[in-house]
């Protein structure tokens, strides 16, 4: 006898309304990242820390991207040095790193001090291949 199995669907996601995405770079700790990173079709984790001057270089371009992918992306900030277990789990060797994550998932990744450019065409990529 051959049994013949479906592919295991993915469950459908919530669609958002536009008022469900965060209108700014949100502060993300131990209490609220999982639950933002597994909210959005694709959320950006800025990986910092106080000490960092590259990571103080790319606060206002995370917030120039904010303001341009409004209700497409949401970003957020984790500090890598009072959320050392988050920062452990996704192996963080350097920053500033950049986790994409899409429902939870990471995806991928940028690290370093980047032009809103360059962020932009990470993102323009991700949203393609994800919408």
């Amino acid at each position: 006898m051959i049994k013949l199995f479906k592919k295991k669907e993915e469950a459908p996601k919530q669609q958002l309304n536009k008022s469900d995405w965060p209108t700014h770079v949100l502060t993300l700790d131990g209490k609220n990242f999982d639950e933002f990173i597994e909210k959005y079709p694709l959320s950006i984790v800025d990986f910092w820390a106080p000490w960092c001057g590259p990571c103080k270089a790319m606060l206002p371009r995370l917030r120039r991207l904010e303001r341009l992918f409004q209700g497409k992306v949401a970003f957020g900030r984790l500090n890598t040095e009072q959320e050392k277990e988050i920062a452990k789990r996704y192996n963080i060797m350097g920053i500033p790193h950049f986790g994409f994550f899409r429902y939870g998932k990471k995806i991928g990744m940028v690290t370093g001090v980047k032009s809103v450019g360059d962020m932009t065409t990470s993102i323009e990529s991700y949203l393609s291949k994800y919408a």
